[in-house]
């Protein structure tokens, strides 16, 4: 467990391993390369069940329409060999007020039929608009499906994490980072983490053998700068903590109030040694668990 002492204590990596950089203080310049994701599977979208059909059947193609600008080969309407389905229903709520909220349902399928995973995204509008399949609702509706399918999609299938051997780290939440660090963070670790000998998942659901998440503090302004510690914490999947590996720094203030860009991929590039480090030990300890 890292150590609860300020100053250069508070730099200390678990289980004694040399820490990391901390990020920069530097903003990126304009123009800088941004965080890329990998490249994911093309995906073919069923008819959507459920009611209003109105807004069911406007779903399927918003969705493919909401993946492909994350980069995602999505269509509700070809299929490929080999291409993943996703199947969704839309359920609805009683109203409250003169607002519904519909929840969208999504399941995975590998090409062999096999379930991978399950998402929902859940939204709010008038009766009205979901009768008649508003596009400004039904857009809504599915790019906040996007944005909860998209690590889904981009994960490693489970053919591949067993033929692998390898250690399955979970990637989990980052909590108390300000502007979209909740977002950005977990990606820009599963980027840089990918390039090691690790295969990794962002299923809770899915098999894992370790897991690492983040806690993100940010004190108030002063003098212009706020102080930020980001402590990244990897446990066995039963919960027990291997180590932290701990970053702090001071950045001008209301750096990370919105996109963190460039920081996120700053951020998790300099942790990633510390991050394998105890990785390794992890796996060694238990004999790859």
């Amino acid at each position: 467990m890292a150590p609860r002492g300020l100053g250069a204590a508070l730099l200390a990596l678990a289980a004694c391993q040399p820490l990391p950089h901390p990020f920069a203080n530097d903003v990126p310049p304009p123009g800088s390369p941004m965080l890329t994701l990998r490249d994911s599977a093309s995906v073919t979208i069923a008819p959507i069940n459920g009611v209003p059909r109105a807004t069911a059947e406007k779903l399927g193609p918003a969705v493919a329409s909401a993946l492909q600008k994350r980069e995602i080969a999505a269509s509700e309407k070809t299929a490929s060999i080999g291409s993943y389905e996703l199947v969704g229903r839309i359920e609805g709520t009683p109203p409250a007020g003169d607002k519904v909220a519909l929840t969208a349902v999504w399941e995975l399928h590998d090409p062999k039929g096999q379930s991978i995973g399950r998402r929902t995204a859940r939204l709010e509008a008038s009766a009205h608009d979901w009768e008649e399949g508003s596009d400004d609702a039904v857009t809504r509706l599915a790019d906040a499906s996007a944005e909860e399918l998209t690590g889904l999609l981009q994960d490693d299938s489970p053919s591949e994490v067993e033929a692998s051997g390898h250690l399955r780290l979970l990637i989990g939440a980052v909590e108390g980072a300000p502007g979209d660090g909740g977002q950005s963070l977990p990606r820009a670790i599963a980027e840089v983490l990918k390039r090691q000998d690790l295969v990794l998942v962002t299923d809770p659901q899915a098999k894992a053998d370790l897991v690492l998440d983040a806690d993100v503090a940010i004190t108030p302004p002063r003098a212009g700068k706020q102080h930020v510690k980001i402590v990244w914490h990897l446990r066995r999947k039963d919960g027990r903590e291997i180590g932290t590996v701990a970053q702090e720094n001071d950045v001008p203030t209301g750096l990370l109030d919105g996109p963190w860009s460039d920081v996120a991929y700053m951020v998790a590039a300099s942790a990633q040694d510390g991050i394998m480090q105890l990785v390794g030990g992890a796996g060694q300890s238990t004999g790859n668990l």
